[in-house]
């Protein structure tokens, strides 16, 4: 980060950054605002909060935008490992106990440039309205895929014995985005029909994982 500063600040350039959501710790129960105390409770969390400082710190013309739980149609994510594991193996189990708000890159793209458009400074949290668990999107996921006869049953964080703790609810409140755009994000749901429709049509009807 500290050298795309300076090389940004040598020729005055807005720098566009990303971060997220796991720069929180997950123990709110109303969504994160810009101004909440930043508490990461992993390394990626934590790493992505250092370079939000040296940000900071170093320059004042920056979009620094926080989004969460990322799909698009290209690499790895949530959507493609749902969509290749019951294809696979005809059976899931995803936990229900983290909350969190499924973002389309489609949509994060757009409104990045609504907020470079407005000439927008400091850091805005994006991503699609609303909020779910992940067993509550795989179960979406598998609804738009027409793989209704794949076995989804719920389980906990705890169940999967991971090294790196995962923030149990990490909703970012958007009114900050809203106010300077005049504009709001699509609900979760319709984004991930619009996607997945997109996606099918470019695919010949065969999405990803499901080939």
């Amino acid at each position: 980060v500290k050298n795309i500063v300076q090389a940004c600040r040598d020729d005055n350039i807005t720098i566009i950054h990303y971060s997220t959501d796991y720069v929180f710790d997950g123990n709110a129960n109303r969504p994160y605002t810009e101004e909440a105390p930043c508490n990461p409770i992993n390394i990626y969390g934590a790493s992505k909060l250092t370079g939000e400082h040296h940000l900071k710190r170093l320059t004042d013309n920056f979009i620094l935008i926080r989004t969460a739980w990322l799909y698009g149609a290209k690499g790895k994510n949530f959507v493609s490992a749902i969509l290749e594991r019951a294809r696979e193996t005809g059976r899931l189990t995803v936990v229900d106990d983290q909350m969190g708000s499924p973002t389309c890159t489609r949509d994060l793209a757009a409104a990045t440039e609504l907020l470079v458009d407005k000439n927008a400074r400091g850091i805005f949290h994006v991503t699609n309205r609303g909020c779910c668990t992940w067993y509550d999107f795989a179960r979406k996921i598998l609804k738009e895929a027409h793989l209704d006869q794949v076995e989804l049953a719920p389980m906990k964080t705890g169940e999967l014995q991971r090294a790196a703790r995962r923030p149990a609810y990490s909703v970012l409140g958007m009114q900050k985005f809203v106010a300077v755009t005049g504009k709001t994000m699509q609900p979760w749901q319709l984004a991930f029909s619009d996607y997945y429709s997109f996606v099918a049509s470019r695919t010949c009807m065969s999405p990803p994982g499901t080939a």
